[in-house]
């Protein structure tokens, strides 16, 4: 403990005895200790030794007392290791009471995840000096650092009669808004009446075949939220760079012809006045794109808490599952990858408590089917997709995967698409019926 001044070491060290004392003393405090802390949150090694005997014995259903933890730690030949039956007999002296137990807990791991913060440091110094690439140190440092902030934030137990108490006061505040949305509105007036919104810590996967438009949705779903919804909007693009994605939001905000705006061809007086009035939107909208190729689930980890804290995003989504890479992971068991990708975002979006829209491919096998309407079963590379979900969404269009369509479906411009919620874990699953404008990329209602 380098950096610590000798009066911080005691001050520790004693709290480190009086919560010790307080376990093996205090059957009724014994609950709140374990559920804090672990043997690694202690400083001296003879401690970790002690608090590991006490946790042996509790889960035993042994009596605990400093003679029993004594014996326990000889029968393991760490007696001598923990400071001796004399050492612990002195720890037990420093129990006098329980109050104030959380005071003295706070301190044993708080200085457990400075250090921890310290040992990370030093991690990356070393890693530095070594031959390691840039992108490897800044990978490792994103993840040890994220592991140490959710384990500073892990939750505490509730009773259910606390919980009932914020669930109740949830219901009240809700009662008094005249907004009847709970979370971020999606724009689209049957899906946002299904979900009450896209609710705060849900991971919601919208899958569909290729070019069918879950970009041009998900986009959609991004400038309404922005735009009616005045919530801030994490665009994880790993498939299109961020030009692309701003020229589709402009074909959708001005109702140009997505052609002109990739060309710059044709375009008239009447259209630049649009593009400049959509461009005085965009500069006070609050979507922020990020298109690093091969994006890990890491860096996106922490770029959504940087975007949480600087800019209140609400809004997270990410294009597309399948492109996320996880570094060291084995390319042969791509299915294994995928499923820890799924369980990480469900993770982020319950640690952030922001709702994650992520797009995700569809396997082929939708394509031998005669009706054409997926399935959860359709879901590309992991059933572990269907799990972690709270929501899942298809987009489905007849007339583009409908291989004996006309003539005249194909050269309409407007289709007719099935957005089909086929689980929805807090609701009512069902379709809802929209447009496709394909060359503005705008969907709407369809009644």
């Amino acid at each position: 403990m380098e950096h610590q001044t000798q009066q911080q070491f005691e001050v520790l060290d004693q709290a480190e005895k009086i919560v010790l004392a307080i376990a093996i003393h205090s059957p009724n405090a014994l609950p709140d200790i374990l559920v804090r802390l672990v043997s690694d949150d202690f400083y001296q090694s003879a401690h970790k030794l002690i608090f590991n005997a006490i946790v042996e014995l509790s889960q035993n259903s042994k009596e605990l007392s400093t003679t029993t933890v004594a014996i326990y730690l000889e029968s393991k030949k760490q007696l001598e290791k923990a400071g001796g039956a004399e050492q612990i007999s002195e720890i037990g002296n420093y129990f006098y009471t329980d109050e104030g137990v959380e005071d003295y807990i706070d301190i044993v791991f708080k200085a457990s995840m400075s250090r921890k913060f310290d040992s990370t440091l030093m991690k990356i110094q070393e890693l530095r000096k070594s031959n390691s690439s840039l992108e490897d140190v800044l990978n490792q440092a994103q993840r040890e650092l994220l592991e140490i902030d959710l384990e500073a934030k892990k939750s505490e137990i509730l009773s259910i009669g606390i919980a009932a108490k914020e669930v109740i006061k949830k219901i009240k505040d809700l009662e008094q808004r005249e907004e009847t949305l709970t979370g971020v509105t999606t724009g689209f007036a049957k899906l946002d009446k299904m979900t009450s919104g896209l609710q705060s810590s849900d991971l919601i996967i919208l899958a569909a075949r290729p070019s069918v438009g879950k970009t041009a949705f998900s986009l959609n779903l991004a400038y309404n939220a922005a735009n009616q919804g005045r919530k801030g909007v994490a665009i994880f693009s790993i498939e299109m760079p961020k030009e692309q994605l701003t020229q589709r939001i402009l074909a959708t905000m001005t109702q140009i012809d997505s052609t002109k705006l990739r060309t710059g061809k044709n375009l008239q007086k009447d259209d630049w006045l649009k593009i400049t009035r959509a461009d005085d939107r965009l500069q006070s909208t609050n979507i922020f794109i990020d298109d690093t190729p091969g994006i890990t689930i890491q860096q996106i980890q922490s770029k959504l808490h940087k975007l949480k804290r600087d800019h209140e995003v609400e809004l997270c989504i990410i294009d597309y599952l399948q492109l996320i890479t996880t570094p060291g992971a084995n390319g042969n068991d791509r299915q294994n990858e995928i499923s820890n990708i799924s369980r990480q975002l469900k993770r982020i979006a319950r640690d952030t408590g922001i709702p994650i829209v992520c797009l995700s491919q569809l396997s082929r096998g939708v394509e031998k089917r005669e009706d054409k309407r997926p399935l959860m079963s359709d879901l590309r590379d992991s059933g572990a997709i269907e799990q972690d979900a709270d929501i899942i969404m298809f987009l489905f269009r007849d007339d583009y995967q409908n291989h004996n369509r006309t003539q005249e479906q194909i050269e309409d411009p407007i289709s007719e698409v099935e957005l089909i919620i086929a689980k929805h874990r807090n609701g009512s699953t069902g379709t809802v019926e929209l447009y496709f404008d394909k060359p503005h990329g705008k969907f709407t209602d369809r009644n």
